[in-house]
């Protein structure tokens, strides 16, 4: 049996009406994420930021988990070239609460009230959020980085932490 990569990173974002320079964004921040041994990317599996990163991932050979809400489906979904998907019959809410507890770390890019809500849950469980972009909300807590080069740093001594840790 394949063994997947163990390390979750989840990335966050705009979802509906997301803006090109976001979706660009977590474009590249997917495919930082599939480079890292070991991780694999969670996403809410829906548009925008969801779909970008998990595109960029894919591109870049990594494996995508997407949990989807209750009102969505692996037919609706925009992007549905995840490797695994879980339609989790919750509410977006709900799924935002699943998808920070299930992740080692998170990544946010510009988003909104959701994104907001899945870095809050994170930093309650004690999970590594990092930010990029330009965010208009700041939470305590999180580490914001100037560029997606600090990023790939973090990202690759957490990945690297978590693989000794076994």
């Amino acid at each position: 049996m394949e063994k997947w990569p163990d390390t979750l990173v989840a990335v966050v974002g705009k979802g509906r009406n997301c803006p090109p320079e976001t979706y660009r964004l977590a474009h590249e921040v997917g495919g930082l994420v599939a480079r890292q041994p070991g991780c694999l990317l969670v996403t809410g599996g829906l548009g925008g930021a969801m779909e970008a990163a998990a595109r960029g991932a894919k591109e870049h050979g990594g494996r995508v988990l997407s949990l989807l809400p209750g009102s969505a489906n692996r037919t609706t979904a925009p992007y549905a070239g995840a490797d695994l998907v879980l339609d989790t019959g919750l509410t977006a809410n709900g799924r935002n609460i699943v998808l920070a507890n299930v992740a080692s770390a998170m990544i946010a890019v510009p988003g909104s009230h959701g994104s907001l809500q899945e870095m809050i849950v994170a930093l309650d469980a004690e999970r590594t959020v990092w930010a990029v972009g330009d965010h208009a909300t700041r939470l305590p807590g999180v580490e914001y980085l100037s560029s997606t080069a600090e990023l790939a740093d973090r990202l690759g001594a957490f990945a690297k932490a978590a693989e000794s840790r076994g």
